[in-house]
Formats: structure tokens, C-alpha cells, sequence
């Protein structure tokens, strides 16, 4: 019984290292692609706000369920996108985030609480949007845009 007991435990032990050496290698693939092979929501984005002339590099992260996409650009700036080709986060180094794409209830917050600051950093999810000021300033807002937290 206890040869039975140590036979069912090395091969429980072989095959959950199997299976997560399995699902590990296939969490993220990440590798680089071109402006091109970009969904076509980012690249109307980028054409839009930014310049795909100025694209460093882009890269495809491939999860097991969805995909996201992060593009450098040779200033330092990064965007993020998720499968479908929506921003999900847009970094701008020296200068501001297009405001077209800010929510009106942040930019008037912005411009009323602290209007020499710049937004230099966006982040949005289903929930809350994230906001970091030129001063180093950020905020998290939920999404009826009300302020949740903000750290200094």
C-alpha cells in the first residue's frame, strides 16, 4: 500500500510540473511585430495622435486568453492596447496626452484643481481611470469620474 501511495504521488508530482512548466511557457509569448500587424483600431489611433514614422518598436503579448500590443515610440512614449486594438494605457514622456482622448469630467478637474499641470500618463480599465500629472501628481477616478485617490 504504501509502495501504491508513493507510485500515485510521483506521478501526481510529474504530471502538475508538466502542466505547469506547460501553462507557464504559454502565459506570455511575447515577441515584436510591425505597425502593420497591429489591430486596426491601434493603428487608426497612432495615425490619429501620434506618428508611425517615430514607432520604435511594437509587441505582441500573447496570453492565453487575450492578446495585448505595446508600442514604444523613439521620444520614450508607450501605448498599450488590448486585443481588440483599444488604449488601455497611453504614456507621453515630455509632453501631454492627446487631450481628445481624456474623458471632458478629468480635463475640467485637471484644469480647475491645477491648471499649469499637464496629463503625461493615462490608464483605463472598466473601472476606474488613472491619471499622472506633469508634477509627478496622480489620481485614480472611478468610472463616473469621481475622485477615488490621489497620491503626491
Amino acid at each position: 500500500m504504501k509502495k501504491l501511495s508513493v507510485i500515485l504521488a510521483t506521478i501526481f508530482i510529474s504530471a502538475s510540473t508538466a502542466f505547469a512548466a506547460t501553462f507557464h511557457s504559454n502565459d506570455s509569448d511575447e515577441r515584436p511585430i510591425t505597425f502593420e500587424q497591429l489591430p486596426a483600431e491601434a493603428q487608426n489611433f497612432i495615425k490619429s495622435y501620434f506618428s508611425p514614422a517615430d514607432i520604435s518598436h511594437a509587441i505582441i503579448d500573447k496570453g492565453i486568453l487575450f492578446d495585448d500590443y505595446s508600442v514604444m515610440f523613439t521620444n520614450g512614449d508607450k501605448l498599450e492596447f488590448d486585443d481588440d486594438g483599444k488604449w488601455i494605457e497611453v504614456q507621453c514622456r515630455k509632453s501631454a496626452v492627446p487631450q481628445a482622448i481624456v474623458p471632458k469630467q478629468i480635463v475640467d478637474y485637471v484644469k480647475q484643481y491645477y491648471p499649469t499641470a499637464t496629463i503625461n500618463e493615462i490608464k483605463r480599465d472598466r473601472n476606474e481611470w488613472e491619471v499622472k500629472l506633469s508634477g509627478g501628481l496622480e489620481f485614480k477616478f472611478n468610472s463616473s469620474f469621481r475622485l477615488v485617490e490621489f497620491d503626491d
